[in-house]
């Protein structure tokens, strides 16, 4: 009976740690995550023009309430998520009911922000999308290298 609870509990901490920590994807959310169209170097780099600049800005101000009110709602279901856990008390289907919960609020987040760059991109041309894909490759290289130096 002892190891079958200690199974359950490193399989409860082990879900715990899954559902509180950011995917890796998240991570590299917020390193682009900067108004990029606004900076004068990426708008001579890619030729923006003001219009463009305007339009995906206004594209940004109009989401950006939506994301930040989407990001408050996950962190409220991964906390509550983590105080199941933590008190495990609960049965395994509200546990189950409360990572769905979480699973959906990380969903709508994640498929709002993707619209908005898909919107964004939709404002560039050809040439300016692959310089901006280009941009980023450059600018996730030189982490990446510097991730590995620290190391």
């Amino acid at each position: 009976m002892g190891k079958i609870k200690c199974h359950v509990v490193f399989l409860l901490g082990a879900i715990f740690v899954l559902t509180t920590i950011h995917p890796p994807s998240t991570t590299a959310a917020q390193r682009h995550s900067f108004r990029w169209w606004a900076s004068g170097e990426v708008k001579q780099e890619l030729k923006l023009t003001d219009t463009q600049t305007e339009e995906i800005e206004d594209i940004f101000q109009t989401l950006r309430p939506k994301l930040k009110e989407l990001a408050q709602v996950l962190k409220k279901e991964e906390k509550q998520l983590a105080n199941l856990m933590h008190a495990m008390q609960a049965e395994e289907w509200e546990v189950t009911l409360q990572i769905d919960r979480v699973e959906s609020a990380r969903g709508a987040l994640s498929k709002t922000r993707i619209l908005m760059l898909y919107r964004m991109h939709k404002k560039l041309s050809a040439n300016q999308l692959e310089g901006l894909h280009d941009l980023w490759e450059r600018r996730r290289s030189r982490g990446d290298a510097r991730t590995r130096h620290r190391r």
